[in-house]
């Protein structure tokens, strides 16, 4: 039986012979890069925007063509020419005039700002050529996006290691990253074990029950940036385990969860098709509540973790301890975000290990709200559903209403 911490310092150093060392990037198309975790730092290559441009509708002019002008006294000039959004062939403004331009255009040379069609008065003259009327000076840069004041070429916009997001699709698509460098997403084998358990599909028979537990660990492991390679239903065997412990060698799939059997009854084989599978163990137990139950044992470039066949068991400590190492795996460092939080309810606890308490937490103002939910007990299946939170609360500690408890926020 080990520390919560130390577990993790064990898992995560184990990461060294399970990340391949070469063949671990790809490319792929940027419509599917959306979730996955970047492989290279984009540098910019280009300036945006990529020339000065109008940021209204409005006209093109020079600065100092409007000197002196006043409502009393406008200054006048004739509308000479009209730039669209998309127009690659732009006229040089004319001093003493005015181009008629739209929001997206290139800016004329010799023009330094735009004014809002709003702020002018229009008519035409006998000969019917279009004149602007400006009541005040206008000041240079004034309606104008210009050339790389967003992007400059060869700026750092994205990290490595970075999971993508809407917005970092958008700057991506916009400085033309296509295909996008990633990490290859690590393949994690999970499956349940239990002579009592049956498919979702089967009619629930006395004594049976519906393998849940591979569903909600495979979500976990999406979540965390993995694919989920689903082993299925293990009977009560150990040379049932093994063979999946087999096939996941010959796949070379790092990492294989399962849930179930990993206590100390007659019908609990985890640790002993571990054993006939050989590798190095490296613990049993963890001190948390639920989920005590962890198994680990290290091959040269695989992991086996076996997990409590409790949901609440396995979904605990699948995000404690598990989550970070897949994450990890697929080349990001996301952890579970941990927030202190003003505790609404009492907590009672008497255990020697650390427990986890599934909660509600919200934000009123500068403060955040947790309120643990009613029965924690290891085989509900529906707290999970109802929490958007776990409370950590320490070994044999009883806390108040209102006292300080470290929440861990559920992705």
């Amino acid at each position: 039986m080990i520390a919560i911490e130390d577990a993790q310092e064990i898992l995560l150093r184990q990461l060294e012979h399970l990340v391949p060392k070469t063949n671990n990037l790809q490319q792929i198309p940027l419509w599917h890069a959306g979730g996955r975790v970047l492989a290279q730092n984009i540098i910019a290559a280009e300036n945006f925007p990529a020339f000065d441009r109008s940021l209204v509708d409005g006209f093109a002019l020079s600065t100092q063509d409007t000197t002196g002008a006043t409502a009393g006294n406008p200054v006048t000039l004739a509308v000479k020419d009209t730039i669209a959004a998309g127009s690659d062939m732009v006229n040089k403004l004319i001093p003493n005039t005015a181009t008629r331009i739209f929001t997206g255009a290139p800016l004329p040379q010799g023009a330094d700002c735009v004014v809002k069609q709003e702020e002018v008065t229009e008519t035409t003259d006998n000969s019917n050529e279009q004149m602007i009327h400006l009541m005040r000076p206008q000041t240079k840069g004034d309606g104008v996006g210009f050339k790389g004041e967003d992007i400059a070429a060869g700026d750092l916009l994205i990290n490595k290691g970075t999971i993508i997001t809407a917005a970092h699709l958008g700057v991506l698509a916009t400085l033309g990253v296509d295909p996008v460098p990633v990490f290859k997403q690590p393949e994690i084998g999970v499956f349940s074990t239990g002579d009592e358990l049956i498919e979702v599909g089967s009619h629930l028979r006395p004594g049976k029950l519906r393998a849940s537990n591979i569903y909600v660990l495979s979500e976990i492991i999406r979540q965390a940036g993995g694919v989920p390679i689903n082993f299925g239903i293990v009977r009560d065997s150990v040379e049932e385990v093994i063979k999946i412990y087999e096939e996941a060698e010959r796949r070379e799939i790092p990492l294989v969860i399962s849930t179930g059997g990993t206590a100390s009854g007659d019908y609990d084989v985890i640790k002993a098709a571990m054993d006939k599978f050989s590798g190095q163990r490296l613990f049993n137990k963890v001190t948390m509540r639920p989920g005590a139950p962890v198994v680990v044992t290290a091959k040269p470039k695989q992991l086996l973790i076996g997990l409590s066949g409790n949901p609440a068991g396995a979904t605990v400590a699948m995000m404690v301890l598990i989550y970070p190492l897949v994450a990890r795996l697929a080349g990001s460092k996301h952890d579970l975000q941990r927030r202190q939080a003003l505790l609404a309810q009492p907590i009672f606890y008497n255990s020697g290990f650390r427990g986890y308490f599934w909660g509600n937490y919200r934000q009123e103002g500068s403060t955040v709200i947790v309120s643990p939910l009613v029965n924690q007990f290891c085989g509900s299946i529906k707290n999970y559903a109802n929490s958007n939170c776990l409370i950590e609360v320490p070994e044999g500690k009883n806390i108040n209403c209102d006292e300080t408890v470290t929440i861990l926020i559920l992705p």
